[in-house]
């Protein structure tokens, strides 16, 4: 990218990948409150229907490391330009969908697009702004990449329910098509002497994404599945031998898809660690929160949703500020407290109960909220200055990825914990039932007399009794169980807290390389 000449075009930048950014992170959330819809629509099965979320998932994160070469190539203006055309076209045929296997292929043709935006909007800020201002920049960055997956179900299903499911992906129409003539008129070219002609690393990227594919639905469909089935076992097979393959390549190679020099940066790898243990938790977390709002206590899903605006405004409101900060103040010092922050969130959420207030359930998200805003922006600009420029697409697609695939790993092993604490409690609660016998009997006779005055024969309240027992028994044991599985993501974030003391007591506003980047310095 050209050299900066005023000091507008930097906010010129930012402007129109948030409008890409926005879109892309947000329709990997809006969907899923669709889903219901959809399968009404179509006919189609649950099996089936998981699909249109899956490969958009998987396309995604394949996607994701193609960005360095194609910026190599084409540059970043024609690279942004084309995902952005491409997520455009692709959301315009989903809304067009004629039956489910069109709905899919519009939906891998949209995380095409969608893949390369996010990666891609982080180099070119990099770029386009000094190492000493870039804690501002990804504070701003970083409130698409929060507030979309949080207002997402909200949107959605307030779309869904007022103009039905292909309003979700019309909605990006305008907005896409505004941010790419936005783009086309406003961003530079990219100066000639900073493209190259590199060759593709084919096998590599082959190799990468089977590695990625295999490894993403093992995750995605463990808990559907079964750890232990044919079919887990042999994504699991499949994805470790790709791997293998993919290393073995990318020493080989000339050019690798995957600069592994990358990796010589000490201070890159922490933040990486970071990034990957923090998702874990946190999207576990957010993928808890929803559901107990709606299996426990009962609210739909705008109601649940509605809920969880406070704490992404708390976010979108401080992230401008604490990117400020991390230009300033120290990225270990930050993070610490951020991820203090969300320990306390996870913490107070072990205890959650059917009885709690809405407020109960928001202020917890409000200290998340806070966490988050503190935490952010000192990893990501951390990280991206701790690699050379010229390696910004390498060390954005890593980011990106890691993020992607560690917040898959924290679901599958949050709803994994949930599933099976849920069947443990059940089971010890019953036999606590059954033991005392006087306290179980007069529970069932007391709910015999109600059906039976109410009209209803002996032997229906008898059944209407013990179905109304098992069900309470089951809601015990399901909210002991949130509460064990938000206690696993308060020790995952625990243990994330140590890496942090590995951060730079100084921001990075200068020197880049391995002598630059040590860790704790």
């Amino acid at each position: 990218m050209v050299q900066i000449k005023n000091l507008h075009y930097k906010w010129i930048v930012m402007m129109i990948v948030m409008i890409g950014i926005l879109m892309s992170v947000l329709d990997s959330s809006i969907v899923n409150i669709s889903i219901p819809a959809m399968m009404a629509d179509f006919g189609a099965s649950v099996e089936d229907i998981q699909w249109v979320i899956t490969a958009y998932m998987l396309s995604f994160a394949a996607l994701m490391p193609l960005t360095s070469w194609f910026r190599d190539r084409i540059g970043y203006k024609t690279l942004y330009l084309f995902s952005l055309a491409l997520f455009t076209v692709g959301s315009l045929l989903c809304a067009m969908a004629w039956s489910l296997p069109s709905l899919i292929v519009a939906r891998v043709l949209q995380a095409i697009g969608g893949g390369a935006i996010t990666p891609t909007a982080m180099a070119m800020i990099t770029e386009v702004f000094e190492p000493k201002e870039r804690g501002k920049a990804m504070g701003l960055f970083g409130l698409g990449i929060i507030i979309g997956p949080i207002f997402g179900p909200t949107l959605g299903g307030f779309l869904t329910k007022f103009f039905g499911w292909r309003s979700i992906f019309t909605i990006n129409l305008p907005i896409g098509i505004l941010g790419y003539f936005l783009a086309s008129a406003l961003l530079r070219k990219d100066e000639p002497h900073t493209l190259k002609k590199v060759s593709f690393d084919f096998w590599g990227f082959i190799f990468l994404t089977l590695f990625l594919v295999f490894m993403m639905l093992a995750i995605s469909k463990g808990q559907q599945k079964g750890w232990t089935s044919s079919y887990i076992v042999w994504c699991t097979i499949i994805s470790s031998v790709s791997f293998v393959l993919f290393s073995l390549t990318e020493s080989l190679v000339e050019h690798p898809i995957i600069d592994y020099t990358i990796f010589k940066f000490p201070v890159f790898n922490v933040c990486m660690l970071i990034s990957a243990v923090r998702s874990i938790a946190l999207f576990g977390g957010i993928f808890l929160i929803p559901l107990f709002l709606q299996q426990i206590k009962g609210l739909d899903e705008i109601e649940s949703g509605l809920i969880l605006i406070p704490g992404a405004l708390i976010v979108a409101v401080m992230l401008p500020f604490t990117g400020r900060m991390s230009d300033k103040i120290s990225p270990r010092l930050l993070s610490f407290v951020g991820m203090g922050f969300i320990a306390v969130f996870m913490w107070m959420y072990t205890g959650i109960q059917a009885q709690m207030t809405d407020w109960d359930i928001i202020f917890p998200t409000l200290v998340r909220g806070l966490g988050m805003s503190l935490l952010m922006a000192p990893v990501m600009v951390t990280a991206m200055n701790s690699v050379p420029n010229n390696k910004a697409g390498t060390a954005s697609s890593l980011l990106s990825i890691i993020q992607q695939v560690a917040g898959a790993v924290g679901i599958a092993i949050l709803s994994t914990i949930l599933k099976n604490r849920t069947v443990f409690h059940m089971s010890n609660l019953q036999t606590a039932t059954t033991s005392v016998t006087s306290t179980a009997q007069n529970s069932i006779h007391g709910l015999v007399n109600y059906f039976h005055n109410a009209g209803y024969t002996y032997g229906t309240s008898m059944s209407g009794a013990r179905t109304m027992l098992s069900m309470h028994v089951y809601h015990v044991a399901a909210v002991q169980a949130f509460q064990d599985a938000f206690w696993v993501g308060f020790w995952i974030i625990v243990v994330s807290i140590l890496p942090i003391w590995l951060m730079p007591k100084r921001p990075f506003t200068q020197g880049h390389g391995p002598k630059e980047a040590m860790v704790g310095e």
